[in-house]
């Protein structure tokens, strides 16, 4: 096979899972994989995901290199050259269960839900059940940060000139950052226990949160500020 969309389709084929089942398994939007498989992207970041969630060698995905995953059993050489015997192993037709990294990845971050944003702590990255683990790459405090999916239409920002959150999209919180400045978006708590995503305006000793989309209006009544976002995870289109 010639073409990374070629191959790229013949591997979700063989692991028998269909577009949207491998958005799922490995984080890459169905419209980027639709993409690829079509051909309309070259080299794409979510190759190597797609090929951990096909089960796949990733160069052979790439490239067309190395061995194909209906190639029955595979040999790979020793990495250190410890005169160790190949061991073989076997291309798995089935993808993980679960999120496209181990739970506890470094540099990756737990995607919890709405419900779990008021009582999160530092101990809660070890016992929550994560939808899945997404890399960081953002300076963040380890054990106090999340990843969170952005819901409502409040922080899409009106023209292409402002960064944007619609809804579906994930940031990244940092719960140790609760004293923004001014213009940073936060998660926080109102007086009515409700949770919203805003960005963060003070001025002569006044504070208050303001939404991207000016359909909305800002938001004036008590408020605590339970984390700073420091990134945004966002697929390759």
């Amino acid at each position: 096979m010639e073409t990374i969309a070629a191959r790229a389709k013949a591997a979700r084929k063989f692991a028998k899972m269909t577009q949207k089942q491998a958005e799922a398994a490995s984080g890459v939007k169905q419209s980027n994989i639709s993409k690829i498989e079509r051909g309309d992207t070259g080299r794409s970041m979510g190759l190597l995901a797609l090929a951990r969630a096909y089960r796949v060698d990733p160069n052979w995905l790439d490239t067309g290199d190395g061995p194909a995953p209906w190639d029955e059993v595979q040999s790979r050489p020793s990495r250190d050259n410890a005169n160790e015997p190949p061991p073989p192993y076997r291309v798995a037709r089935t993808p993980p269960a679960g999120p496209a990294f181990e739970p506890g990845t470094p540099d990756t971050l737990p995607l919890i839900g709405w419900s779990e944003v008021a009582s999160w702590t530092s101990a809660s990255r070890d016992s929550t059940k994560a939808e899945r683990w997404i890399p960081c790459i953002a300076h963040h405090s380890r054990d106090r940060s999340y990843a969170l999916r952005v819901r409502g239409d409040s922080m899409t920002a009106p023209s292409g000139h402002l960064k944007s959150y619609p809804a579906g999209s994930i940031i990244f919180v940092d719960t140790q950052l609760t004293t923004p400045a001014d213009g940073e978006r936060v998660i926080a708590r109102l007086e009515t226990g409700e949770i919203t995503f805003k960005t963060y305006k003070e001025e002569d000793g006044r504070r208050w949160l303001l939404p991207l989309n000016p359909k909305h209006e800002p938001i004036r009544t008590p408020f605590t500020v339970l984390g700073t976002v420091v990134g945004k995870w966002e697929d390759e289109d």
